[in-house]
């Protein structure tokens, strides 16, 4: 990765502790949990836009309705530095991509103003019913660009 994140970039950042269990024998972060960690950081995105709550006025945690769902295509990892137990490090998520179909997020991990871990997921749109790839809604490529400090390629 040539480009570094930098948290001017990022509208979401949640904050978490890593805790205890989250910590392999080293006492750093065992390195699947980043992938959870990219998992609740985009939840928190979506909880940003209003998207993913369980409380009345929203749509609940299925994005674009009960007949749509989204699935991870392909995730990647880039670890540059490592979070100990007790930590405070910040979830900053984006959408880097809108594409017909699909959604690529970035998840900086940050300590404070340190990167710790850069975590990219593509996420396919589809159909409940037949499996298949069907468009990210006109209204979500909208709102997602207004959210945006940079807009993602492809809206």
């Amino acid at each position: 990765m040539t480009d570094a994140p930098i948290r001017a970039h990022y509208r979401s950042i949640a904050p978490k502790r890593v805790h205890y269990h989250e910590v392999d024998m080293q006492n750093i972060v065992f390195n699947a949990n980043y992938l959870m960690y990219a998992d609740i950081g985009i939840t928190e995105y979506f909880r940003a836009l209003n998207l993913a709550s369980g409380k009345p006025e929203s749509i609940g945690f299925n994005l674009f309705g009960p007949d749509h769902d989204m699935m991870v295509r392909h995730a990647e990892v880039d670890f540059r530095g490592s979070a100990v137990a007790d930590d405070i490090i910040d979830l900053a998520v984006r959408l880097k991509r809108i594409g017909s179909s699909s959604l690529t997020s970035e998840c900086a991990i940050f300590r404070g103003d340190e990167l710790l871990t850069v975590v990219t997921i593509s996420y396919v749109h589809f159909a409940i019913a037949t499996r298949r790839p069907v468009p990210v809604p006109q209204w979500f490529k909208d709102m997602a660009a207004a959210f945006e400090p940079v807009p993602p390629e492809g809206v």
